[in-house]
């Protein structure tokens, strides 16, 4: 017998919609604080190359976090405005 997704009323489901999306926006502000803070520390001129490479990859990873956070909230943005439609 296949998984099914358990039924939830429309409404309910736009709560769950726009509660994602909020999640989403925090989520991708922590991160770019997060890749500001990896960028600022690996610029510090009287940092040893290791910090400068270790705050280098932070600042990377934070990067590839943000993009996708960023492209799930789109997607939540577009289904919020699909929900609003119907």
């Amino acid at each position: 017998m296949p998984n099914h997704a358990p039924v939830v009323p429309a409404a309910r489901a736009d709560q769950f919609v726009i509660q994602s999306l909020d999640l989403a926006s925090i989520s991708l502000e922590s991160v770019e604080k997060l890749r500001t803070l990896f960028r600022t520390i690996a610029h510090i001129p009287d940092n040893n190359p290791t910090t400068q490479e270790l705050a280098a990859l932070g600042a990377e990873l934070a990067d590839g976090w943000a993009n996708v956070i960023d492209c799930e909230r789109e997607d939540l943005e577009r289904l919020a405005a699909s929900t609003q439609m119907s």
